[in-house]
């Protein structure tokens, strides 16, 4: 929960966590992390016993987090860019006037069509998001296929992949020797520990060791 909170990928605080299936490990030079998780945002109304509980799911999939291979110290966040796509230019110049620090418009128009990106240094966060990082990071959203979030903080990245369906988990009434679940188990786990190549992590850039 401290990892997931510290990424600061989600605005709205998640005062309801669960997590299950935390892996930790080397890979290479790099210390990996991650866990399904489930974060809601809790609310209640009414009194005694009219009180109840209201829960809006803010995030679910998997949180992943790595130590990265460069020295920083700002905050760069990388978010899918769902308002250029809906709303064009529109939505373009609504992400201007968002509170999550400066919005930086980056060279690559791949990654800008993906991904829009703010940061408190825009020098850190190109020193960050290099050409060949940048297209990694495209490449990795187009091979899971679904929503990633990722935030550059206190020399670390956290990935956020979004996930409907739980990991892991014999299904019931299912043979516990189910080769198709192990299967795609394995598979996912691959794509997870690939992430370290993905994004090139264990390639240490100058002082960082």
């Amino acid at each position: 929960r401290e990892e997931f909170t510290n990424s600061a990928i989600f605005q709205k605080f998640c005062n309801n966590f669960t997590g299950e299936d935390h892996f930790k490990g080397k890979i290479g030079k790099t210390v990996i992390e991650f866990s399904e998780v489930v974060g809601r945002h809790k609310t209640t109304s009414g009194t005694g016993s009219k009180r109840k509980e209201h829960y809006t799911t803010i995030f679910k999939g998997v949180f992943f987090v790595a130590d990265f291979n460069k020295n920083f110290i700002g905050h760069t966040l990388v978010l899918p860019d769902t308002a250029e796509k809906m709303l064009g230019k529109l939505g373009q110049n609504l992400q201007a006037f968002s509170s999550r620090g400066e919005l930086i418009k980056l060279e690559d128009p791949e990654f800008e069509k993906e991904f829009c990106v703010y940061a408190d240094d825009q020098v850190e966060a190109r020193y960050i998001l290099s050409p060949s990082l940048m297209q990694r990071i495209v490449e990795f959203k187009r091979k899971w296929n679904t929503k990633v979030y990722l935030s550059f903080r206190d020399s670390k990245v956290y990935i956020a992949i979004k996930m409907d369906k739980n990991l892991f988990e014999t299904r019931l009434f299912k043979s516990i020797v189910d080769y198709n679940f192990i299967e795609e188990n394995i598979r996912f786990l691959i794509l997870l520990t690939g992430i370290v190549d993905d994004l090139n992590l264990n390639t240490r850039i100058w002082t960082k060791e």
